[in-house]
Parts: C-alpha cells; structure tokens; sequence
C-alpha cells in the first residue's frame, strides 16, 4: 500500500498493526519531510509509548465495549492543545465494540473536529461501525496474506525481507542478488514486499532507539527509496524498473 504520511486526514479506519506508525506520524515534527522520521523528539517518545499526544482508548477490564461515558470523555479532551506536538492521536482500539450510542457520540466529534485531532479507528471488521462514522474516515486495508500465480508466499517473503534489510547495512552483492528475486514478483506481491519491508525497517529503527543504538543510515535512506518505489508502482511503472531504481539507490 502506498501512503503519504506528510498530508494527513482527520480520521482513520484501519488494523493495530498500523496504528502505531500513523500515530507516530501525526505527532512527528518533522513537518517539512518524512514521518515518521524516528529521528525527532516526539517520534522518539512515541517508540517508547510515552508521548502525551497519543491517547488510547479501548474496553475497559470490566466490560466488553467502549462505553458511550468513554467517547463523551474524549470528547471533553479534544478541544484541548497538544501538549508537546503540533497535532494529537487518539488510538480506539477495538473500535467495534462501540455500541449505538458510543458511535453516535463519536460521530459528533467527527463532524467537527479540531484541526489538532487525528483520530485513528483500529477494527478488523469496519462493517460493524455506523455507515456514516465510515463514511467520515479514510479506510486503510491491509494484505495479511496473498496467494501468488508466481508461487511465492509470505514465509518466502519474510525471508527475502530479511535478507534485503542486511544486506542494506553491508552487502552490496547480497543486495543485487535481492534485487533479482524482486524482479520476478507480480504487482500485488510486489505492493505487499514494498510494504512489510518498510514496516519491518520501522520496527528495526524502534528497536534502535530503545537499545539506545544509533540509526542506521542505511535503513533511513532504505525507507525514503522505498517509499518512492510504493509511488512509482502506484504510476504502473514495471517491477524491473522498480527493482533496477532500488538496486542504483541503495548501492554504495
């Protein structure tokens, strides 16, 4: 899937999975480029779940759903500035379990929210939320798994992920021969490939940041070339074109 993450909606409907990076986004500072950037104070404080700009909300220990006191809750904290970003997130998780009532408060704040609010849904099944608090939001799908005229499935994906990411840091002919297998995916393979790599290069730039490691440069300049190879795939530029652009990028 490819993203923008520098123009940003008001509302998202999507999976767990990516809401940690699209909250990250949103209280990024760096403004001007990419975000997340993983550089940034606020990205920083975001890896460690310690941001006061992204507020989660989900079931309560004692009940099954997202109580309409909760949403009315939210709605009270809204109006008020970030403390430490230009925007908030506010995480739902469960999403789903909003009955009636809690959706229809949240509806109202859907409406007319204030522009430092970024609300992101996390559903596996949006079909259970009110059309029109749907119809209010921008649905981001995710591929779990894919089945592939060309044989390749996720576990040889993971592995290919793998091997490109070290080879980013050091190798330039592992990275080469990476790029060969990347040159015979079909489109829909290689949008999921694109995808989870740079998921994993996020979650790899994470783990840096909490060891306390310098990020790896590579890997910085690994995730701008790959969004840019998300943007070429969207323009139907071929896999072979893509993967000759990621070869030239990423060899030093």
């Amino acid at each position: 899937m490819s993203f923008d993450y520098t123009r940003l909606s008001h509302a998202y409907i999507t999976d767990e999975s990516f809401a940690d990076t699209l909250a990250t986004a949103v209280v990024c500072s760096n403004r001007n480029g990419k975000r997340p950037c993983m550089t940034c104070t606020d990205c920083k404080k975001a890896a460690r779940r310690i941001h006061p700009d992204i507020i989660e909300i989900g079931k309560l220990e004692d009940k099954l759903i997202i109580t309409v006191d909760q949403i009315r809750a939210l709605k009270k904290d809204v109006y008020i500035l970030p403390n430490d970003s230009m925007q908030k997130a506010y995480v739902i998780k469960s999403a789903d379990t909003m009955n009636t009532n809690a959706q229809n408060a949240f509806l109202q704040i859907l409406e007319e929210p204030p522009k430092h609010a970024v609300f992101i849904l996390c559903t596996e099944n949006p079909a259970a939320l009110l059309p029109t608090v749907r119809s209010r939001c921008v649905e981001l799908k995710h591929q779990h798994s894919i089945d592939h005229a060309d044989g390749t499935d996720t576990q040889e994906h993971e592995e290919l992920i793998s091997n490109l990411i070290n080879a980013i840091k050091s190798d330039n002919i592992k990275l080469m021969e990476c790029m060969f297998q990347i040159d015979k995916l079909d489109r829909q393979a290689l949008s999921f490939f694109l995808e989870k790599t740079r998921e994993q290069i996020i979650l790899t730039l994470k783990e840096d940041i909490k060891t306390g490691s310098k990020n790896n440069k590579s890997l910085i300049l690994a995730e701008e070339v790959l969004i840019k190879a998300e943007e070429m795939l969207a323009l139907n530029v071929s896999a072979g074109n893509i993967s000759g652009y990621i070869c030239a990028s990423m060899v030093k």
